[in-house]
């Protein structure tokens, strides 16, 4: 390993095998594994090329982490992890590639932060399938490492009472949506948390681990198609979301509330300001896609939408903010993974529209506050927005 300025490098050379080895495997060896990278750049969990130095060596980025090793590991972990690990894999068959080396444990990293990284790509391989037969070749190895690391109780990656247990199913609106509640249930204007398209409300679990100590109630929702949320949707435009939400809040005999929104579920959040003004208090709006600050980004979603929802989903894979847990973001990471293209692009060809309709608006006597993403990992700065 060696560091350049900030960035941890790991170099990987042939130039020490032997002469036969030198001369004709190592650079079909260096040449393969570069393009693997190269095709793999900016799935979470796969480290990315910095550069192809010569012929039999390559450059990429450190991953820190400590092998899958039954005697450090044992069965220690958590069902989240292989979560991840999936998703990893789903990431690299939606490009065409298979990894087909999971029967090396060694392969695999633990984070510090608990989440997984593969880090050798030299067995994988281009292959043009459909991504449910690739990922096909991966499942026996993967229920393999299940079976030997996986523990038998379940795991929170965040906190105990952080993490959602507290979830249940409630048909409103013509749909049926998961929540999420933590805190007090005297609280007479609880808060409203919607995340961005893809994610389920897990996304605050850090604001949910506050809510009891401020004496506040947290509710979050699950978008429709996404999360644990019926996925069978035949629109996301934010109004309609916000109509079947008001509903929810209706079921619920919840009459005021706070709003959060982070992204598109920002979007939702104003749509629902807008739809019944009285009920709503507060808008905290999170990295909201109808900021100008993000129009540019934005405008790359809707783009991607219309032609490429896989390159959406990347785009949405970087934008889970770097400030939550490793944990946390593994787990997110793997929904997203698993949310279905479909509903991303409903979510993201809805926008324009929305976004064009975006204007100035009061909330009661607050009206709406923006914050930036790294506020998903500062609940106490999300509470303090929304008062007491």
């Amino acid at each position: 390993m060696v560091r350049r300025g900030g960035d941890a490098t790991v170099v990987k050379d042939w130039g020490r095998r032997s002469a036969w080895v030198r001369s004709l495997v190592a650079p079909w060896l260096a040449r393969h594994e570069a393009a693997m990278l190269a095709r793999a750049d900016g799935i979470p969990g796969v480290p990315r090329l910095r550069a192809r130095i010569d012929r039999l060596a390559l450059a990429m980025e450190y991953v820190e982490g400590r092998s899958l090793r039954r005697r450090v590991h044992g069965r220690s972990l958590p069902p989240a992890f292989f979560d991840a690990l999936e998703a990893i894999l789903d990431g690299l068959a939606r490009r065409g590639v298979a990894y087909l080396d999971l029967r090396s444990p060694t392969n695999v990293l633990v984070t510090p932060g608990g989440a997984p990284a593969l880090v050798d790509l030299g067995s994988a391989i281009r292959l043009p399938l459909p991504r449910r037969w690739i990922l096909r070749l991966e499942r026996h190895a993967l229920a393999k490492l299940r079976d030997r690391f996986q523990q038998q109780t379940e795991w929170a990656p965040v906190a105990p009472d952080a993490e959602d247990d507290a979830s249940a199913n409630l048909k409103a609106g013509g749909t049926r949506f998961c929540l999420r509640e933590h805190g007090s249930m005297d609280d007479p204007t609880p808060a409203l948390l919607l995340p961005h398209a893809g994610l389920s409300a897990r996304l605050f679990a850090p604001v949910f681990a506050r809510a009891a100590a401020r004496g506040r109630r947290a509710i979050g929702v699950d978008p429709p198609g996404f999360g644990g949320s019926r996925r069978d949707v035949s629109t996301l435009e934010p109004a309609r979301v916000a109509e079947q939400l008001e509903a929810l809040l209706d079921a619920l005999r919840v009459r005021r509330i706070d709003l959060v929104g982070a992204g598109w579920g920002a979007l939702v959040a104003r749509a629902l300001a807008e739809r019944a003004p009285a009920r709503v208090r507060r808008l905290v709006a999170i990295a909201a896609d109808d900021s100008p600050a993000r129009s540019a980004e934005l405008a790359q979603r809707v783009r991607a939408a219309s032609s490429d929802p896989e390159a959406l989903r990347a785009r949405l894979f970087d934008s889970i903010p770097a400030d939550l847990p490793d944990g946390l973001r593994s787990v997110l990471a793997a929904e997203l993974g698993r949310a279905p293209a479909r509903n991303l692009v409903l979510a993201y060809r809805a926008h324009p529209e929305a976004a064009a309709a975006a204007t100035p608006f009061g909330v009661g006597s607050a009206g709406r506050v923006d914050l930036d993403e790294s506020a998903l990992g500062d609940p106490e700065r999300i509470w303090s927005e929304l008062g007491a």
